[in-house]
């Protein structure tokens, strides 16, 4: 069994007149000038689709740069191989190894060293994930960096597709508020992904008129007999809907108005969405209870309207 390689995947640049003492002497006098952006924190070679093979710096503040002025451009006949990748640590210029099996992409490059791969960097590999359709490095993106679970990984893939990282293909730099619009971008196309019954109105969940209380009995059942100015989001009006609720405890009220979800197809999936202890017991008790009161309440209508009829 092949062992790993336990050796380091980068060495620290020297003064040995090699090709990345040049390229680190040309970092250092340009920090000692830096733009608008800051100082460069690392350069490598890309394969981000619009600036293949391109050589980029990250800067200090998180801007990341395609070297479109040849600044770090490397002397014959150096700049017709792979550059190499630097990136500035606190003990001064490290260089990858390409062939090290640790450094095989930026990001695990950049954890070789120890420093912290930059958002930026990050959000850009991730756009090339969801070019390429590699639905797991998606995942790992909406996981590790924005903290989402799998249900955000269809609207962070299609922002990801979107018109965020124009200005490093067309102007050669992206700052990191392009962030900002991708996250944007990200919770519209959420809210456009959601269902209805996802969605809230005065801080109360779309409700589903067929959604089933038990003893056939529906939310429209009770519902149907109110004037359509009544049907408001803040609460219902019917006597009937109000008693069962109003018999519930907190939790079972709120079993039983997920399961009012069209997304939610059983009486457990409801009492998990709820967040209680013991779904699948809690889920057992209330929808028994809802039918035995659906019952209760229903068989009560029943009687008074038989009442009246005879009464007349």
């Amino acid at each position: 069994m092949a062992t790993e390689d336990q050796t380091l995947s980068y060495y620290m640049v020297e003064d040995n007149d090699s090709i990345d003492t040049q390229v680190a002497e040309r970092i250092n006098e340009f920090n000692w000038y830096p733009d608008a952006a800051g100082a460069v924190m690392a350069l490598f070679p890309v394969d981000w689709t619009g600036s293949e093979g391109e050589l980029v710096t990250l800067r200090a503040d998180g801007t990341v740069a395609v070297d479109v002025d040849s600044t770090f451009a490397l002397p014959e006949p150096f700049d017709r191989g792979t550059p190499p990748t630097m990136i500035t640590t606190t003990t001064g210029m490290a260089v990858l190894k390409p062939d090290h099996p640790v450094n095989q992409t930026i990001e695990s490059g950049f954890q070789a060293v120890g420093v912290p791969v930059p958002d930026l960097v990050r959000a850009l590999n991730a756009r090339e994930a969801a070019l390429a359709g590699d639905r797991a490095a998606i995942r790992a993106y909406a996981s590790e960096a924005l903290g989402k679970w799998s249900g955000w990984d269809e609207p962070i893939s299609t922002a990801l597709l979107g018109n965020w990282a124009t200005p490093l293909y067309d102007e050669g730099l992206l700052s990191p508020i392009a962030l900002d619009r991708l996250l944007a971008e990200v919770r519209v196309i959420n809210q456009q992904l959601k269902p209805i019954w996802g969605h809230t109105a005065n801080r109360q969940y779309v409700r589903l008129l067929d959604a089933p209380l038990g003893h056939g009995m529906t939310l429209y059942d009770v519902l149907s007999g109110q004037p359509a100015m009544d049907l408001s989001f803040e609460g219902f009006e019917d006597p009937r809907l109000i008693e069962i609720l109003e018999t519930l405890s907190t939790d079972e009220r709120a079993v039983v108005m997920w399961r009012s979800h069209r997304g939610i197809t059983s009486w457990v999936e409801a009492a998990m969405a709820a967040g209680v202890s013991e779904p699948e017991v809690i889920a057992r008790r209330v929808r028994r209870k809802v039918k035995r009161l659906a019952a209760r309440v229903t068989g009560g209508v029943l009687r008074a309207e038989a009442g009246t009829e005879n009464g007349r």
